[in-house]
């Protein structure tokens, strides 16, 4: 059996504030450190998402420049290949408009020299030869010209339309190749 002096009671008083006053630190220290831990963890995963989703805006964004841009691009070329069309067809029509009127001066020529030949006939059957070979001569001057005219006409539009079609191919192209990806 102990008996408990004054002093001693005293002591472990002491010694009982002492090891409530330092577990309560710890106990304050653990709390700290465990909120600051859990601080620090938040702000992480927090800068790590704003990180992420600043970086997904800068890829969208970027994304959007790059299609802008494509789509200027594309516009821009479209308007050229227009642009080239139409000139082709100025200088086809012009072609095709020397070509009729060339052609209409040789039947004028021709049909001078026929109606001189007509009036030159001494006779009635060379009046009708000469207005018989001047026909022949006309119609057939008329199919080569208008197979001419045909072919020019088919060429001129096969190069008017060259541009535009290449834009067409190029868009179809874009089109697919995403949904090939």
């Amino acid at each position: 059996m102990t008996i408990k002096t004054a002093k001693t009671a005293k002591t472990e008083t002491v010694k009982t504030y002492d090891d409530v006053v330092s577990a309560s630190k710890e106990g304050v220290e653990k709390f700290v450190a465990t909120g600051k831990e859990n601080v620090e963890k938040v702000v992480k995963l927090g800068t790590e998402a704003a990180e992420k989703v600043m970086s997904y805006n800068r890829q969208r964004v970027d994304a959007a420049v790059k299609a802008y841009d494509e789509l200027t691009g594309f516009n821009k070329q479209t308007v050229e290949a227009v642009v080239s069309a139409g000139n082709v067809t100025v200088k086809g029509i012009e072609s095709l408009n020397a070509e009729v009127l060339a052609f209409a001066k040789h039947q004028i020529e021709d049909s001078i020299a026929a109606t001189k030949a007509v009036f030159g006939a001494k006779t009635l059957q060379e009046v009708f030869e000469v207005q018989q070979d001047f026909a022949k001569a006309t119609f057939d001057a008329y199919m080569a010209e208008t197979t001419k005219i045909g072919e020019l006409t088919a060429k001129f539009a096969q190069d008017a339309f060259a541009p535009i079609n290449a834009q067409v191919q190029a868009a179809v192209e874009r089109a697919v190749k995403p949904l090939a990806a």
